[in-house]
C-alpha cells in the first residue's frame, strides 16, 4: 500500500508565536513561550529541532512515500529550509508555502513571487496563530482577498487549520467563491468542532460542505489529541469511521502530524490509527485514503 503523510512539520529550530507570545527552541525536546519553558517534543529530539534528515528516517523506517511539509506560523516561517528539503528529496518531500496572511495583498504578492520559483506550492492558515494578535478578523474578509484570489489563480491547494465558528462560516464562503482552490480541513476541523467552545453542529457542517463541494477534502491528523484516551484511539476511529460513511473514501487523506504526534503515539501507531483501526473501511477503500488520493492531487 502506497502511503503518503499530507501533514508534517520541520524546522531547524521552532521560532514561532503562541498565546500572544513568542516561541523558541531549546534543548531535549523544550521550548520557550515568553518566559516559561515547557516540553514540547520528546526528549530525544534534542535540539527540539525537527530536521528533514530525521523525517525522511522515519518514512523509511514505517514504509511511508511521501510527504507534504506543512507550515504554521506556530512553528515560524520556514519557507527556505522547505526549498532546500524538498530539493534534497525530491519526489519524497513537497513543501507547502507560508506567508504573513495579515499583510493581505502584500502576501499574495509574495505568493506569485514563490509558486513563481517552481519550488513550494498551496498556502496554509491556522487561524489561531494568524489572528491571535487580531481576534476581530477574518478569513474571508474582504482585505485578504487578493490572498485567495492569488491562490485560485494558480489553482494552489490551501491548508485550513480552523479554530472558530466564524472559521466554519468563512471556510463555506471560500469554497462556492473560490472553485479553482483545493481546500482541505487539517485535523478532522477538530479545533472547531471538537472544542468545548464551539458549536457541537460545525463537523457535521464541516463534513456538509466537503461532501457537496467537489474543491473540497479532509484530513485525518492530530484528532487523538482531543480525547483523553491512549492508542489505538477509539474516538478518534470512530470520528474518521463517521467521515468515510458521509464522504466516502475519495475525500479523505491520512497524515500523521508529525512530529508534535508522537507525544501521543509511535509514527506507526499513527498510521494504523486508519490502516488497521478502522475496520468499517475495506482495504480498497484505505490505499485512497493513505496515499491514491495525495498522490492524485498533490503529486
Amino acid at each position: 500500500m502506497q502511503i503518503i503523510d499530507i501533514h508534517a512539520h520541520i524546522y531547524q529550530r521552532v521560532a514561532g508565536i503562541t498565546q500572544g507570545q513568542p516561541m523558541a527552541s531549546t534543548s531535549l525536546g523544550r521550548v520557550t513561550i515568553g518566559n516559561r519553558e515547557v516540553q514540547f517534543l520528546p526528549p530525544s529530539f534534542d535540539q527540539t529541532s525537527s530536521k528533514a534528515e530525521t523525517l525522511i528516517a522515519y518514512m523509511d523506517w514505517c514504509g511511508v512515500d511521501k510527504a507534504l511539509l506543512m507550515p504554521n506560523p506556530y512553528y515560524g516561517y520556514h519557507n527556505a529550509y522547505f526549498e532546500e528539503s524538498a530539493k534534497q528529496y525530491p519526489g519524497r518531500l513537497k513543501g507547502i508555502a507560508l506567508v504573513d496572511f495579515l499583510k493581505g495583498k502584500t502576501a499574495a504578492d509574495e505568493l506569485s513571487g514563490i509558486y513563481g520559483k517552481g519550488v513550494l506550492s498551496g498556502f496554509k492558515i491556522e487561524t489561531d496563530s494568524t489572528f491571535q494578535c487580531a481576534p476581530h478578523k477574518r478569513m474571508a474578509d474582504q482585505e485578504f482577498s487578493a490572498i485567495w484570489d492569488c491562490c485560485n489563480q494558480y489553482r494552489q491547494p490551501v491548508f485550513l487549520h480552523m479554530f472558530r465558528d466564524c472559521d466554519v462560516e468563512d471556510f463555506a464562503s471560500l469554497l462556492d467563491n473560490y472553485p479553482h482552490i483545493t481546500f482541505v480541513v487539517c485535523h478532522m476541523g477538530a479545533d472547531a468542532c471538537f472544542r468545548p467552545w464551539v458549536k457541537k453542529e460545525n463537523f457535521n457542517h464541516v463534513l456538509e460542505l466537503v461532501r457537496t463541494h467537489p474543491n473540497a477534502y479532509i484530513d485525518t491528523s492530530t484528532v487523538p489529541t482531543y480525547f483523553t484516551e491512549e492508542y489505538p484511539f477509539p474516538s478518534s476511529v470512530a470520528i474518521i469511521e463517521k467521515a468515510y460513511e458521509a464522504l466516502g473514501p475519495e475525500k479523505i487523506m491520512w497524515a500523521s502530524d508529525y512530529p508534535g504526534m508522537l507525544n501521543h503515539a509511535t509514527f506507526q501507531e499513527l498510521i494504523n490509527l486508519v490502516a488497521t483501526g478502522c475496520k468499517k473501511i475495506p482495504e480498497h477503500h484505505k490505499e485512497l485514503i493513505m496515499g491514491k488520493n495525495a498522490q492524485w492531487l498533490f503529486f
